[in-house]
């Protein structure tokens, strides 16, 4: 039997889950808009790592159903 979610820690949890993927979408506008090279890699690396947090995320959630 998987341990329950609180309410508490389900409500931080989606807080998360929103804030990543708000950042995620930040990111991979700046990476498209950019034209150096260096910066444009730099956000999407960093789009990437939000998109995994998320992923991560979403995977602990539904791990729980």
């Amino acid at each position: 039997m998987k341990p329950q979610i609180t309410a508490k820690n389900l409500e931080v949890l989606s807080e998360l889950m929103v804030i990543e993927e708000l950042a995620y979408k930040k990111c991979a506008a700046y990476a498209n808009i950019l034209k150096d090279p260096e910066l444009k890699s730099t956000c999407r690396t960093i789009a990437e790592n939000h998109r995994n947090r998320f992923m991560n995320m979403l995977d602990y959630l539904n791990s729980h159903e």
